[in-house]
């Protein structure tokens, strides 16, 4: 499949734009395909923050603070966390408590804090 890619980026006539979490995973090949690579960083704490805050707008800075404090996640992680909560919300038609998003937050990878390797919900 990695050479059907390279044969087709060799051909492209055009500029090609393509993400990744994973690029300790590309090999030199591949890489050395690409004109530029930027890297963007995990968000702050603050950052964090703020992400949680502007998502679940319910939430107390206190609250948010913590989520931001006790987890390393991206900005998208989190979309994904607050996916969960707004199903949660819309299904049983509470707003879910902290320990319930804490919950959510601790499912959210394969390794958790658990340690409980996990797929799906």
């Amino acid at each position: 499949m990695q050479n059907i890619i390279l044969e087709e980026m060799e051909k492209l006539d055009g500029i090609l734009i393509a993400t990744t979490n994973l690029n300790q995973n590309l090999d030199a090949a591949f890489e050395r395909r690409f004109l530029f690579k930027i890297k963007f960083e995990k968000p702050s704490e603050e950052a964090k923050r703020k992400i949680w805050q502007s998502k679940l707008t319910w939430l107390n800075e206190e609250d948010a603070s913590k989520l931001a404090a006790d987890y390393s996640f991206s900005g998208g992680e989190i979309d994904n966390i607050v996916r969960k909560v707004i199903m949660e919300e819309v299904l049983s038609d509470v707003k879910p408590e902290l320990h319930q998003i804490i919950g959510y937050c601790d499912t959210e990878k394969f390794s958790s804090k658990s340690g409980v390797k996990k797929l799906g919900f």
